[in-house]
């Protein structure tokens, strides 16, 4: 080979080398980079920036603490406290701090070990979150209830349930289309947190809700009407949809309809069966994706139904249909 020849094959290997050296350094950099959006992403409940907290969690790795104190440090969500730990570790590589890199690597392992599905549900659903709310703690409020009823329970009622409070009443068909989202990239996501299966049906009972508003809209009508000032106070349509919601996730038997007529309408059979009729529609509006099968709403309309009937007797009302009576003549 000519040294001509030689030179430009060796200037061809450096150059080669420095190119390679400088796709590494930018691709740590754009590593670094995209760390900084996800964690923009979930935010921060108390605006903590992602250097300052990266600060917080070296000191603390520094003094040997343990995942559960990472946690708390990282304001209690596992997928916020796997960005801090990758950011450190992408800084670490990125200043060739070999040492460093395997420390933090080591407590990440033990996070994904306990944590791996909130995490993975967590980084799913940021973008979503992120753009359908600007407040970090509301955000932070609907990423742990996810967390909660659809990676470890996916119960329908308990998602609602908990949008409900989060929301409440003037906004919760913005938390079922903020849910509704989270869960459609979920379902998207190279690696859903949970069967793509059970997503969809949960996503699909979401879709069947769209009549909250007016269930609660019911609901306040029937608190209004209540007789007792203080079961009014006691009362709001969140707290009483919730309950309702809670019947149709667990069930309701004999007794326990025997128990709310009591405590809504007193111990005047009259007055109970009068709120008895009143609940009963509240019941059969539910949406039916809600119930755990078709069985046990069923179940949970007859035991109105056989209070009420049994009530009518004691009364001498004639049962015209659920929601209406008439005395015996």
């Amino acid at each position: 080979m000519l040294f001509s020849q030689k030179a430009e094959s060796s200037s061809k290997a450096l150059a080669q080398r420095v190119l390679r050296t400088v796709d590494n350094r930018v691709q740590k950099v754009e590593g670094i980079q995209q760390l900084n959006e996800l964690y923009e992403q979930l935010g921060h409940p108390a605006q903590l920036s992602l250097g300052l907290l990266t600060r917080h969690v070296r000191l603390a790795l520094a003094s040997d603490s343990g995942v559960e104190a990472l946690l708390a440090l990282t304001g209690d969500d596992p997928a916020r406290t796997s960005v801090v730990l990758q950011y450190m570790v992408a800084q670490a590589r990125a200043q060739g701090r070999e040492g460093d890199i395997e420390r933090v690597q080591k407590v990440q392992a033990q996070l994904h070990t306990r944590y791996d599905r909130q995490i993975q549900a967590g980084l799913n659903i940021a973008l979503a979150l992120a753009a359908a709310e600007g407040d970090a703690a509301l955000r932070q409020a609907v990423r742990t209830l996810y967390y909660s009823s659809v990676v470890r329970k996916q119960s329908l009622p308990s998602i609602i349930q908990a949008l409900l409070a989060l929301f409440d009443e003037e906004r919760v068909n913005d938390g079922l289309r903020v849910m509704a989202r989270a869960l459609a990239d979920d379902i998207a996501a190279h690696r859903p947190s949970v069967p793509s299966i059970r997503l969809r049906t949960l996503l699909s009972g979401l879709q069947g809700c769209t009549q909250l508003s007016s269930l609660l809209h019911s609901c306040r009508w029937f608190i209004e009407r209540l007789s007792s000032r203080e079961r009014q106070a006691e009362l709001s349509p969140v707290s009483l949809l919730q309950r309702l919601l809670g019947y149709a996730g667990t069930g309701i038997d004999s007794d326990e309809v025997q128990s709310l007529s009591r405590e809504l309408g007193g111990e005047n059979l009259s007055s109970q069966l009068v709120l008895l009729n009143q609940v009963y529609p509240l019941i059969q509006r539910l949406p039916l994706a809600v119930w755990s099968d078709p069985a046990s709403r069923q179940d949970a309309l007859q035991s109105f139904l056989s209070l009420m009937g049994e009530h009518t007797q004691s009364e001498g009302i004639v049962q015209l249909s659920a929601g209406l009576t008439r005395p015996i003549r």
